[in-house]
């Protein structure tokens, strides 16, 4: 899915939310919303000896723009913006000397590969809700695209460097489930977080993906 796609899908869902606001459906109504998630981070790789060590975690904070598509408001499109930090801990050690730095796996160690993303997430939204009901059910689906960017590695023993090895831009799959303020989310990458040329030093592809599992809070 390309930026450009996704910008134009934007704009697109902020026109039809203007003209919505002036039709004749008086009843409807809208769940704009600031969101805040943390999660456990899984990681998933096809490399033997692999080995997640420590709590590896995700953040994200935003704002969801809600766009109903009926008239209770029960059924509706949402458009967001928002931040997200990652931190990945394993025994994947990077060897930055030389002209071809590598990924290889090292014991028990505890690294530390970190990134940021901004957050654009489109969802699909159902809920139980009304105009004047805060406490409901609700069940979003969705995709999510990052930015990736400001990257970091620490070996379990060293300073931490800056690296170029996660890619610029991903997806994900997402779902949340949850009764008022508490919900549990589901997120899932459609694609490696490093990039295709990066190779491991026995020339294993370095694919993995992750998957988050926690809490998100949607503030109204």
């Amino acid at each position: 899915m390309s930026v450009r796609l996704l910008f134009c899908a934007g704009i697109l869902f902020m026109g039809c939310s203007l003209m919505a606001q002036q039709d004749s459906l008086s009843t409807k109504y809208r769940e704009d919303q600031f969101y805040v998630s943390f999660g456990l981070q899984l990681q998933q790789i096809n490399i033997s000896g692999f080995k997640q060590n420590g709590f590896s975690n995700n953040f994200q904070i935003g704002f969801m723009r809600d766009l109903p598509l009926n008239v209770k408001g029960r059924t509706a499109v949402g458009l967001g913006l928002g931040y997200a930090y990652n931190r990945l801990i394993s025994n994947l050690y990077l060897d930055s000397e030389g002209d071809n730095p590598s990924f290889s796996i090292k014991g028990d160690e505890e690294n530390r590969q970190t990134y940021s993303s901004l957050v654009i997430p489109l969802s699909f939204r159902f809920r139980t809700s009304t105009p004047d009901r805060t406490d409901f059910w609700r069940f979003y689906v969705g995709v999510k695209y990052f930015l990736n960017f400001a990257e970091r590695y620490k070996p379990f023993s060293g300073k931490s460097i800056q690296s170029y090895f996660i890619r610029k831009n991903n997806t994900s799959i997402f779902l949340s489930l949850g009764y008022n303020t508490w919900n549990m989310f589901f997120e899932y990458d459609l694609n490696s977080i490093y990039k295709s040329d990066i190779k491991f030093s026995d020339d294993f592809d370095a694919h993995l993906q992750t998957i988050k599992l926690g809490l998100i809070f949607y503030i109204l």
